[in-house]
């Protein structure tokens, strides 16, 4: 995963802001939640000065990751029981009871958050229902490399600091940290969330096209650009006819080729312009467009904002 320490237009020092949505009030040693407002709500917390205490938990109405850098714990999550020792993650979907008996000193994150938080990008709200690790009887827990800790360590910081800002763009900020945080969870644990099954040919197709979708990403440096632009370049690249493999694509995922190459160019885009100096001219090039008023426009029809407004706000 590239580093996110380029620049963040809004890095101006301000005091953390007491999380005002119902989903801050997460109580330590029970996981007694009020239910959620309607609309969007998201809170991320230190597993060090707000720890995890023994607690039970009927079904809930938000989702959970948690991160530990330090620590570990007994979870046990309907009927299957991990022993679970950092750095890891944990996801938990709204559905299955839980019980969680802590070891030792805990150090880490953890977000709280419901699907509304997405309720205006459709695309990212299925991604989130049909995550492989929210899903019931599913393998929630995700054991991490000590450099695959760091790197999540660096998402979560991320969220919690834009989380913290005061200004109408903080959950469009959240949005994308989120996103990436799921797809790079999905990444890690492609080869333990991935069911052993006998995958049917539109399934594999399907699989090739997602796979080789996200090799392209992230783009690092600013000699690097998108090879594969459209859903007749992933054709040709799979060996397929574009009909057939958009019909496949859309039939196994519920989305077109197309979709998921806006959606990914979309995601990484926003990236690049949070977290990079880059002129938007090189950032268009980058990601596929001849030209930047062509990215100007794609970007202004997805978000609603310009890439120059959405790099300054």
């Amino acid at each position: 995963m590239a580093s996110l320490n380029g620049k963040n237009s809004r890095s101006t020092p301000r005091k953390e802001l007491k999380i005002s949505d119902d989903l801050s009030q997460v109580s330590v040693g029970q996981e007694n939640l009020p239910k959620v407002p309607a609309k969007s709500s998201f809170s991320i917390h230190s597993r060090a000065t707000n720890p995890c205490s023994e607690y039970v938990s009927s079904r809930r109405d938000y989702y959970k990751i948690s991160l530990l850098t330090k620590g570990g714990g007994v979870l046990t999550l309907g009927e299957r029981t991990y022993v679970i020792k950092a750095p890891a993650m944990v996801f938990v979907n709204p559905l299955e009871p839980k019980f969680w008996q802590p070891k030792g000193d805990q150090d880490g994150y953890y977000c709280v958050f419901t699907e509304h938080l997405f309720e205006a990008q459709r695309y990212y709200r299925n991604e989130l229902l049909h995550h492989p690790l929210f899903q019931t009887g599913a393998n929630c827990v995700l054991n991490l490399t000590e450099q695959q800790g760091r790197d999540m360590l660096e998402i979560f910081e991320r969220l919690r600091k834009e989380n913290m800002e005061c200004d109408a763009y903080r959950l469009d900020a959240v949005t994308i940290y989120l996103q990436l945080l799921l797809l790079e969870s999905k990444r890690i644990g492609v080869n333990d969330i991935v069911p052993q099954r006998t995958l049917t040919t539109a399934q594999l197709l399907a699989e090739r096209f997602t796979d080789t979708l996200e090799k392209q990403f992230p783009i690092t440096s600013e000699q690097e650009q998108v090879q594969l632009k459209t859903a007749g370049d992933f054709a040709l690249s799979l060996n397929v006819h574009p009909n057939h493999l958009n019909a496949t694509v859309k039939r196994v995922t519920g989305r077109t080729t197309s979709e998921h190459i806006r959606q990914r160019i979309l995601l990484e885009a926003r990236l690049l312009l949070l977290h990079t100096e880059w002129p938007i001219a090189v950032i268009a090039h980058c990601l596929g467009f001849e030209e930047p008023a062509s990215f100007s426009h794609f970007f202004k029809s997805q978000t609603g904002h310009t890439p120059h407004t959405f790099r300054v706000l």
